[in-house]
């Protein structure tokens, strides 16, 4: 030690005590964890400990001059140096924080105290506070963000009472910062979360920490609901110091996620309240969402077949097992993808059923983020399409059929009123050969065959006139059983089994016994080898399954009439088919395609429905479900009386044309009439106004240009009211039926038999 630093020992203990206190300073000194440097006036170092030696690398033994503190202390640091060396009288200095740089480049921040000592020399101890400095440049740093935070902070003590809060607190909760200072934070809570301010409390307590929702009140009592995170604070000893607690407002957020979460269920209810299956796939065609439509299809539809709920995140076309329809889906959703437009597609599955397939890009933002799969079941909709079309085809075909039937029907007329002509004159001349009234019979036969056949075109497309009874079926099985019996071949064989009671039905006789033919020469068509056709009555209770399909109560008693052949079966491909105009299984030499869906047709004007029942090689049976009626069945009419033998009259011919006239005129004239002719009405009436005296009857075509019958009965009526009207056509539909009733006139349809156009003249001439 220096002279003068010993000199500052107390020296009234003799000696050996002021040794001992040099000792006993020196050892303090070179034991200080602060570096200790002591100077001279000059500024030269005298003595450093060893912190000092080693923090500013200086030599162990010094002399004077050798070291100068001046190299060491920043520039503050000297100023205080210099004044205290001036003044050696001055008390200590401290120079604070500041930053010592060192030879090697490194620095400390440093509280630097300056202490006078005797002798002019000065102590000075160099305190590292870079640890301290930082310490606290971090925790100014957190309480700056923590007070420019939005969220609310507040630190408790170990009594639970509040003894920090940051200014979102203010702005949050109303509060101002003195108002809740010492007190606890309960007063923020509302009343109904008072358990979980005793759960958390108890948590922080045992030193854990606290996650949850909270509802609070602002000071105006207005409620709303925080995030809290409740945290302990701990001193370094380990001693429980209070809680801190974080709280965010998640109000608008709360109502933003319940506001996403309604428009997210409405989404979702719409989507699952389609038909159609919808499945939302990602930019790489994997399966983000399905709905449940899938679950109201079948496991394969339009070509996509699942075997279970469709697995999210599995790559769509897994699901496609056909390449060619993989390949087909997988450039679809490419062109949606990278086009931005909805791509359809039209696919027809090995069962029959039609499916609509729509791929639209997923748009999320600005950008195209993956797509939508749409799949419906377009069956319905097809059908409805095509029984429109049919619909349109029949009204065409009706429209055509109406003006075909009037010019072949006179062709008809014609040719069967000759035959029957010649027929009649061979009944009255044996001596012809047979040979003769064999070829009219197949003429006659033939004639009989394009008229039905017409008759069946006209019926399907337009209607026809009928007139509904009460019918034992039992009856119209055994007539149609009876007219149908010369057209069947040989190996073919009726077997009718007619119900116990009579089976009574309301329809057109006619009519009922043109569906059962019909049915009669399919049956037949089924069996080349032949076989037996089986028609069996019976009045059954209407089935779950028919009744459910034709909207009828279930158990509702019906007339049953089976037709079944043993032929080879309907095959299942055509099943749904044979019902539609045109199609026919048969050659076209052997089938017009008409048969079946006039039965059907016929079956519905009564009411009534068809069913059909077919097993490859176990022949098919057709079921014709009717109303049952109620009232007695109506006998069919006598074969009206012959006409009388010497009919008298005088009769108009009306019709443009010339063949049917000739006819006409030929047949009543040989029935004893007396007759006149005309090419149409303004003819007509001329050839009424020269003569001297009206005619008896008018027998007219219906269908003439420029004045129809009914016209023409108009013009004349009136004129010559004692004169009775016969209009003649081969297609009449209702409008035309109801002005020719207003007029009081009858109708015959052509073509029509001599004996009945007779009997019809006679009738309406002895009826005047």
């Amino acid at each position: 030690m220096p002279d003068g630093l010993m000199s500052s020992t107390p020296r009234h203990h003799g000696d050996g005590q002021h040794d001992a206190a040099g000792r006993w300073w020196k050892s303090l000194f070179n034991a200080s964890l602060d570096a200790q440097i002591i100077c001279r006036a000059d500024g030269s170092v005298a003595h450093a400990n060893p912190k000092a030696g080693r923090l500013f690398k200086l030599p162990a033994e010094m002399g004077p001059g050798m070291v100068s503190i001046h190299n060491v202390l920043p520039p503050a640091a000297r100023q205080i140096f210099d004044s205290i060396s001036i003044s050696p009288s001055a008390d200590p200095q401290r120079g604070k924080s500041l930053k010592v740089v060192f030879d090697d480049g490194g620095s400390l921040v440093m509280d630097l105290d300056f202490i006078p000592m005797p002798d002019g020399y000065i102590l000075i101890n160099f305190r590292d506070t870079t640890t301290a400095h930082r310490l606290e440049s971090h925790v100014q740093r957190l309480i700056t963000a923590i007070d420019a935070t939005p969220d609310v902070f507040l630190v408790t003590d170990r009594n639970f009472q509040i003894t920090y809060v940051n200014p979102a607190f203010q702005s949050a909760t109303g509060y101002g910062i003195e108002e809740v200072m010492g007190r606890t934070d309960q007063f923020l809570r509302a009343p109904s979360e008072q358990g979980r301010v005793t759960e958390y409390l108890d948590l922080v307590r045992q030193g854990r920490e606290w996650v949850g929702e909270l509802v609070n009140l602002r000071s105006n009592g207005e409620a709303y609901l925080v995030e809290s995170t409740i945290s302990p604070i701990f001193d370094l000893a380990g001693g429980f110091m209070g809680y801190v607690t974080s709280e965010r407002d998640v109000t608008l957020r709360k109502q933003l996620q319940e506001e996403l979460r309604e428009e997210r269920d409405f989404a979702r209810s719409i989507l699952q309240s389609l038909d159609s299956a919808i499945y939302s796939l990602d930019h790489e065609f994997k399966l983000i969402l399905a709905n449940d439509g899938w679950q109201q299809l079948p496991e394969e539809h339009a070509g996509i077949h699942l075997n279970g709920k469709p697995e999210t995140g599995r790559y769509f076309l897994d699901y496609v097992p056909d390449p060619a329809r993989r390949e087909t889906l997988r450039s679809l959703f490419q062109k949606a993808r990278e086009f931005g437009k909805t791509q359809s597609d039209y696919y027809h599955s090995a069962d029959g059923r039609h499916w609509m397939v729509k791929i639209t890009p997923l748009v999320a933002g600005s950008q195209s983020g993956g797509l939508i799969l749409r799949v419906e079941d377009h069956s319905l909709y097809d059908e409805i399409q095509n029984q429109r079309f049919q619909s349109q085809k029949m009204e065409i075909i009706g429209t055509v059929a109406a003006g075909v039937a009037h010019d072949f029907n006179n062709l008809l007329q014609v040719i069967m009123g000759h035959v029957q002509l010649l027929q009649m004159q061979l009944r009255r001349d044996p001596a012809l050969p047979a040979a003769f009234g064999l070829s009219l019979e197949k003429i006659s036969m033939a004639s009989v065959r394009a008229r039905d056949i017409t008759q069946q075109l006209l019926a399907f497309s337009r209607g026809r006139d009928e007139r509904h009874a009460v019918l034992d079926l039992n009856s119209v099985i055994a007539d149609a059983a009876r007219l149908a019996r010369p057209n069947l071949r040989e190996n073919v064989v009726m077997d009718l089994l007619p119900a116990d009671e009579p089976v009574e039905v309301r329809m057109d006789y006619s009519r009922a016994t043109q569906a059962l033919i019909n049915l009669f020469a399919n049956s037949q068509e089924a069996m080349p080898e032949g076989g037996v056709i089986q028609v069996v009555n019976a009045v059954v209770p209407l089935e779950k399954h028919l009744a459910i399909r034709h909207h009828l109560p279930v158990g509702r008693h019906y007339a049953r009439c089976s037709v079944r052949d043993h032929g080879a079966g309907i095959p299942p491909e055509i099943l749904s088919r044979i019902f539609q105009p045109h199609f026919s299984a048969k050659s076209i030499s052997k089938g017009t395609g008409f048969g079946l869906p006039i039965v059907q047709r016929i079956v519905r004007e009564a009411d009534g429905f068809l069913d059909v029942e077919s097993a490859a090689g176990q022949g098919a049976v057709f079921h014709i479900y009717l109303p049952l009626a109620r009232g007695h069945h109506t006998v069919k009419a006598e074969k009206p009386e012959q006409a009388l033998k010497n009919p008298k009259g005088r009769i108009l011919v009306v019709d443009d044309v010339e063949l049917l006239r000739d006819f006409a005129q030929n047949f009543l004239e040989s029935a004893g009439f007396t007759v006149l002719t005309a090419k149409n009405g303004e003819e007509a009436i001329l050839m009424l106004e020269h003569m001297g005296q009206p005619v008896d009857l008018i027998l007219s075509d219906y269908n003439m240009p420029a004045m129809n019958g009914v016209d023409l009965i108009k013009k004349i009526a009136p004129r010559w009211p004692g004169t009775k009207f016969i209009l003649a056509s081969g297609y009449l539909d209702d409008q035309a039926r109801e002005n020719i009733r207003q007029q009081n006139a009858s109708t015959i349809l052509k073509p029509y038999s001599v004996e009945d156009l007779t009997r019809l003249i006679i009738k309406e001439l002895e009826s005047g």
